[in-house]
């Protein structure tokens, strides 16, 4: 039963191989946004302005999210 257990996890594993190396590029992909909305934030507050970000989940518009400098 575990050899079967073992042979199942194996092809899997190699199933989805390339998925599990392509990984890391989103986790990547993810810190360069922080980063970005970060330094965004960090420029609206520099120059005296409020940072305002929201994110909205409704209808019609199922995703709607914004980043802005407001006085």
């Amino acid at each position: 039963m575990i050899t079967m257990m073992e042979t199942y996890r194996n092809e899997l594993a190699l199933k989805y191989q390339r998925l599990i190396e392509n990984r890391w590029f989103w986790e990547v992909f993810a810190v360069v946004v922080l980063l970005i909305v970060a330094s965004y934030a960090f420029y609206c507050t520099h120059k005296g302005l409020n940072f305002s970000g929201h994110i909205k989940l409704h209808w019609p518009h199922f995703w709607e999210m914004g980043i802005a400098c407001r006085r």
